[in-house]
């Protein structure tokens, strides 16, 4: 389970510390670009799951075909070195909006690396009305607490 946000600066290789609370369940795991510009560590078997989701067969549609090849295309496996880092290639910096600084948000059985500047202008627009709006519409309260309401 992944959980919190962190903060950390981008060397001009393009390597960045891995959140040490990270580490340990991401060995052997895959980053591919994800939605909303995020790039997505998955673990190993987190990705076998959700690749097995989009196996292409005869009768696939075409978008499935674009977004399978894009997906494989920009896939790579998370090494982490001896100092607790990882390569960011530069088409994922691109994706991901990320400059000298890359935010690591754990998100129930994923990580999500984005550029500092896009979470905090989302950050900044999440207020606890719109918080709590979307959390009604998702369904994350009980009915008997949202009829209090």
């Amino acid at each position: 389970m992944f959980y919190g946000s962190f903060r950390h600066s981008v060397d001009p290789k393009g390597r960045v510390a891995l959140p040490a609370q990270f580490r340990r369940d991401l060995a052997g795991a895959v980053v591919a670009p994800g939605a909303e510009n995020r790039l997505v560590i998955r673990p190993a078997q987190e990705w076998q799951e959700y690749e097995q989701n989009f196996r292409l067969t005869a009768e696939s549609s075409a978008d499935k075909r674009l977004f399978m090849r894009h997906l494989h295309a920009g896939a790579r496996p998370v090494d982490i070195d001896a100092q607790g880092r990882i390569l960011l290639t530069p088409e994922h910096r691109s994706f991901a909006q990320i400059q000298d600084r890359a935010v690591f948000v754990g998100v129930s059985n994923v990580v999500e690396i984005v550029g500092e500047q896009v979470w905090d202008a989302e950050v900044l627009a999440l207020n606890p009305e719109i918080f709590t709006e979307l959390g009604d519409r998702i369904g994350t309260r009980s009915r008997a607490a949202a009829d209090r309401q």
